[in-house]
């Protein structure tokens, strides 16, 4: 512990030390210490400002704000480093302006390895601007400053960050061909929503579907699961899924189905609270061969929950099913979004979606026609939501 905290004193000493000890002639006559001073700190808030994705939540614990001094004094000393050394060195024979493009490209160059391609897009913008403060002020203080301003607000911020949607699209569309089958759509599922997607054959809805578990890519636009491209594992792997078809080896036994995906998460649901859940009874210990199409279909659903996902997409989930078996599967997919699960389900049922649904997503001819709770479109026409999404999808 005495070591870690004498290296970081040392660490937040060094960016001022270098300041010092600059070999850097002054490229204009430098402003005055409180000017510089000032101009640095206002032009670190006024960067993070403009790039910024979203509005900061700031997180002022104990170490979270240790954590922002100590990279805003690595951000000191790395100007201190690349303007006072390096830039001093070549500008001399390069000219100042080609001296920091050079300085700024080299440090944006030193973060690919940690940052890939975007996060040192963001430090050639960022470099660019703090060498450039320093080209009009002729002082590091302020280029010094700006930067450590800017990675202080940066580390804070990212304290208490929205969480991501579970579902994002961004004019997202998907073609076969010449045909438009879905799009351009614009939609976010929410962690914890229950969404119903309603719309008559050939809307678009298994294609929407296709695109949020990853099976197709969009043809335009942006489809993101969890932030991330849906065919990415690491999204996958918090996505449980039921699709319209869907069938076994027929020597494979449901247990042995189930425990496939169980097999991928570290603390799945048992193999009797699945069985519980979905009513799966001897389907569990029977060839698939030998299973009923209820009995497959219950099989499928629980599938879907079997990798204890935070979000299951339902394509037709209930189809097949009699009566008593749907009802259970309304209550197995109702519990599953009351402890903070995100579900998105297409049905052709409208009591279903009336039934299980906060939200409902109406499709007509690959274009959302609607979008709100179950009693906003029933209110559309009288009461009657079967009117209502007849209303929608004919008009």
């Amino acid at each position: 512990m005495r070591r870690t905290l004498l290296a970081t004193a040392a660490l937040i000493a060094l960016g001022p030390v270098l300041l010092r000890l600059s070999p850097t002639p002054p490229p204009r006559p430098p402003l005055a210490s409180l000017a510089s001073a000032s101009l640095g700190l206002l032009a670190g808030i006024a960067l993070f400002a403009v790039l910024a994705r979203a509005r900061p939540h700031v997180l002022l614990t104990p170490l979270a704000v240790a954590t922002a001094i100590v990279v805003a004094a690595a951000g000191m000393s790395e100007e201190a480093i690349w303007r006072a050394f390096a830039l001093g060195r070549i500008a001399p024979t390069a000219g100042l302006w080609p001296a920091v493009a050079v300085t700024t490209a080299a440090f944006a160059a030193t973060h690919l390895p940690m940052l890939r391609t975007r996060g040192a897009a963001m430090q050639l913008v960022t470099g660019g601007a703090f060498g450039a403060l320093f080209a009009v002020t002729g002082s590091l203080l302020a280029c010094a400053l700006a930067h450590g301003t800017y990675n202080l607000i940066a580390v804070l911020s990212r304290g208490r960050a929205r969480p991501a949607s579970a579902i994002a699209f961004r004019h997202a569309e998907k073609r076969f061909g010449a045909h438009l089958a879905l799009g351009p759509v614009d939609l976010t599922v929410e962690q914890g929503e229950l969404v119903a997607l309603l719309g008559p054959n050939g809307a678009g809805k298994t294609t929407l579907v296709s695109l949020v578990t990853g099976v197709r890519r969009p043809s335009a636009g942006d489809v993101r699961l969890f932030s991330r491209d849906p065919r990415d594992w690491r999204a996958r792997a918090r996505l449980g899924t039921t699709p319209q078809q869907m069938d076994f080896p027929p020597t494979l036994r449901g247990r042995e189905i189930l425990d496939l995906a169980r097999a991928h998460t570290s603390s799945p649901p048992s193999l009797s609270e699945l069985a519980e859940r979905f009513d799966l009874g001897d389907a569990l210990h029977a060839q698939n061969g030998s299973l009923s199409g209820g009995q497959r279909r219950r099989l499928a659903l629980a599938l879907a929950f079997a990798n204890a996902p935070a979000v299951v997409v339902l394509d037709e989930p209930t189809t097949g099913l009699d009566v008593e078996a749907r009802r259970g599967a309304w209550d197995a997919i109702a519990a599953f979004a009351a402890q903070g699960g995100t579900v998105l389900l297409t049905t052709h049922y409208l009591e279903e979606a009336d039934a299980l649904a906060d939200r409902v997503i109406v499709l007509a001819h690959g274009e959302v026609v609607a979008d709100g709770s179950p009693q906003s479109l029933k209110a559309c026409a009288g009461g009657d939501i079967e009117q209502a999404f007849l209303d929608l999808v004919t008009a």
